[in-house]
């Protein structure tokens, strides 16, 4: 059992991006940055911005995850090449697919996929209600809403 990395093939960025808007408006609204009113809008004029090109805006690749021929996930990942390094907006496993270690696997796999493009560092977001998140601050009292993390590569 293994993950391959593909190009999401272009007549399935929008059905993508649509279900991603959808998805970053809830985790901000359950974070408590916005309101449900706007949570929406909010993403889909944040997504805007990241993405004035839609699916060829340069230096962002959107990535199927595959394992034995069916499509497990995605990643969006915005390459920096003058600072050799990606940044994950987007990463998800398929609803039938989790917890069964394809996470891990594909993370290992994109790992593998950077380094091959000369890349030093990954970068990511973590909404501070994941429960993989550091707890060590919740202890503390602090109320994150937002945790940056890197992998040096």
């Amino acid at each position: 059992m293994s993950i391959l990395i593909a190009s999401l093939p272009e007549n399935e960025f929008a059905p993508y991006l649509a279900h991603s808007a959808q998805t970053y408006a809830e985790e901000k609204q359950r974070s408590g940055a916005w309101p449900t009113d706007q949570a929406l809008i909010n993403a889909q004029t944040e997504i805007g911005r990241l993405l004035p090109q839609g699916y060829r805006t340069p230096n962002h690749q959107f990535l199927s995850l595959v394992e034995s021929g069916k499509e497990v996930g995605i990643i969006w990942l915005h390459i920096s090449p003058a600072r050799r390094e990606a940044f994950i907006y987007d990463f998800e496993i398929f609803e039938p697919y989790r917890n069964q270690g394809l996470g891990q696997q594909s993370m290992q796999t994109l790992f593998a996929y950077c380094r091959t493009l000369g890349l030093m560092k990954i970068s990511l977001h973590v909404f501070a209600h994941n429960t993989r998140a550091y707890h060590i601050y919740q202890k503390l009292g602090y109320l994150a809403t937002d945790i940056n993390m890197s992998k040096q590569l």
